[in-house]
């Protein structure tokens, strides 16, 4: 019986760490924040870079515009004043994509997804 004891105790001191590893192993979302304030993108147009399968989060606010569209993943929000408007989704196509602000029509970044 303690030798049963002792050994199941092993193994789960064993199982402890590789379960904190799997847990870490999740990436957290890269954050892409724009601010836009009558039809001007705050600090520029983004241009951020990912590898291919991260998790992206767009954070967008603005007090202009009917719509946000991501082109190639033809993802498209309506924006509401005084709400962050947030798009998230897997890159899992590679390339260089557009994101805009329509009406009026702003270049807000260019993500580029990597191999």
């Amino acid at each position: 019986m303690r030798r049963t004891l002792v050994l199941a105790l092993a193994l789960f001191a064993m199982a402890i760490p590789a379960a904190a590893t799997a847990t870490s192993a999740v990436a957290k979302p890269v954050v892409i924040q724009i601010n836009v304030v009558n039809g001007k993108v705050m600090g520029g147009i983004k241009r951020p870079s990912v590898k291919k399968g991260r998790t992206v989060r767009f954070v967008i606010r603005t007090n202009a515009g009917t719509g946000v569209h991501l082109h190639g993943y033809d993802i498209e929000k309506t924006p509401k004043k005084g709400t962050p408007t947030v798009i998230q989704f897997v890159a899992k196509v590679p390339g260089r994509f557009e994101f805009e602000l329509h009406h009026p029509d702003v270049l807000l970044a260019q993500l580029t997804v990597r191999p």
